[in-house]
């Protein structure tokens, strides 16, 4: 048989063939039809196609849970930046074990050596530099950066954004209010008491009151339920303190811009703005991002 396969290859019959083209190069050929095998032979589109679905969802299965180690890293960066504003893993030692951890998960240096950088610039307001920029129906983007030169970034901001619908050119912080947010993690316990007892936030409510808080409400993250404490953005590094020294199990404190009007917008539009953010996300300046945007109902 092998023989007979060399035979068909050097007569260059490597290729799919009808039935009635075989018989015709076979006899052509002066072959025997006892030395002919049939092979059939399925497209392979198909499998290509089963193929790149397999490799989709296993890489948007890797980049869920890259995302959640990263939100968990900012987290942690938070917390120990607002004891301890040594950036030098030298001399931090938490920072260093941080890292450690990091790594030891499979976080990029790059990415902890921007989340890093976050936020140190994040503990000095004065760092900041806030652009803010209008879209169709009241949708609103706000960006906060680290820029030397603020009109310059203003300008490579405007022509990465203006393709998605927004002017940084038309203000839109009316959209928005700036807070001080500090989470607190709930226990399995308090989870499930906090859903059905109406009661619950009470004592939450005096001490945020007692700390300098605003408001505090249930709010569900990436990792279930927590406790939101709302404050003015001043406040922040104080309430944390006072909320710290009342016990409380916190887990991460930033200024954020919460919208005041939310805008919902079509899926296909969201999955287009994933693009923007994704450009967002890789520029060197940008520190932050916030919208007003949720899905259609």
């Amino acid at each position: 048989m092998a023989t007979n396969l060399y035979i068909l290859l050097r007569a260059g019959i490597l290729r799919r063939l009808t039935l009635s083209e075989c018989s015709k190069k076979v006899e052509s050929l002066s072959i025997s039809r006892a030395q002919v095998r049939l092979i059939h032979t399925a497209s392979p589109c198909a499998a290509g196609h089963a193929k790149w679905q397999n490799i989709k969802h296993i890489k948007e299965a890797n980049d869920k849970i890259k995302g959640q180690k990263s939100n968990f890293l900012s987290g942690r960066l938070q917390i120990l930046f607002a004891k301890n504003s040594d950036k030098d893993p030298k001399t931090n030692t938490e920072l260093a074990n941080l890292i450690k951890w990091a790594r030891t998960n499979n976080i990029p240096n790059d990415v902890i050596e921007r989340a890093i950088d976050r936020e140190v610039k994040l503990r000095d307001p004065k760092n900041i530099t806030v652009f803010d920029g209008r879209g169709l129906s009241n949708a609103g983007i706000i960006v906060e950066c680290f820029a030397l030169k603020p009109l310059h970034t203003k300008n490579l901001l405007q022509g990465i954004i203006k393709k998605y619908g927004f002017n940084l050119n038309v203000p839109a912080m009316d959209l928005f209010e700036h807070k001080g947010k500090i989470n607190m993690a709930l226990s399995e316990t308090d989870k499930t008491t906090a859903l059905t007892d109406t009661k619950f936030l009470d004592k939450y409510v005096d001490l945020a009151i007692e700390a300098g808080a605003e408001d505090v409400k249930l709010e569900e993250g990436s990792y279930g339920h927590n406790l939101e404490f709302l404050c003015s953005p001043s406040d922040l590094d104080k309430v944390y303190k006072n909320l710290e020294q009342a016990g409380l199990q916190l887990t991460s404190s930033e200024r954020v811009y919460i919208p005041k009007i939310e805008v919902p917008v079509s899926q296909e539009y969201l999955n287009e703005l994933d693009k923007l953010t994704e450009k967002l996300d890789t520029h060197p300046d940008v520190v932050d991002y916030y919208f007003n945007l949720v899905p259609e109902s």
